[in-house]
């Protein structure tokens, strides 16, 4: 590498150190100033979307190789009340397809049933773990009066993460 890459590698990660270190998170800003210490870290990219938009994945690996860490798609998936979450009915090939082929580029995918809204289903699952480096939103469209009231409060239960939250509405198309 020549001096002027490894330059600006270096720039690159105190300025996404101090990004951190400005939204109040101190001890992950001092692991991006050690080298490899967010290997074992994952972005967490949660949607409740049918299908999962190419350029969504797209941004979510992109703020992987910044950040060093991987990827955790979260797809919490619309579910009749009676079918269960293990045996995902009709969809288990499909699903199963998808989870192998983002496997061999060593993303992790978790698809779930919730009868809550996305956010508070993403808050139970990433709320007490600490290798959440940060939380990437499809955009949030609250459909029954459950999530809107969770719109509502949303800011407030996102800083109960303890990490940046970022939502990408650069994959909706406009009709």
């Amino acid at each position: 590498m020549s001096a002027l890459t490894t330059m600006f590698k270096k720039l690159e990660e105190a300025m996404t150190a101090a990004t951190f270190a400005e939204a109040g998170e101190f001890e992950t800003a001092r692991q991006f100033l050690q080298t490899n210490k967010n290997a074992r870290k994952r972005v967490l990219l949660g949607t409740d979307k049918p299908e999962i938009a190419p350029r969504t994945i797209s941004y979510a690996l992109h703020l992987c190789q910044r950040l060093g860490g991987g990827l955790e798609i979260f797809h919490m998936l619309n579910m009749p009340e009676n079918e269960p979450v293990s045996g995902l009915g009709q969809e288990k090939e499909p699903l199963a397809a998808l989870n192998h082929a983002l496997q061999e580029k060593g993303v992790i995918y978790q698809p779930v049933s919730g009868l809550d809204c996305l956010a508070d289903e993403v808050l139970r699952h990433a709320g007490s773990r600490r290798d959440i480096l940060c939380v990437v939103f499809d955009a949030l469209e609250p459909d029954g009066p459950k999530c809107r009231k969770a719109k509502e409060n949303m800011i407030a239960k996102f800083q109960a993460l303890h990490c940046p939250v970022v939502m990408y509405a650069g994959s909706s198309v406009r009709a």
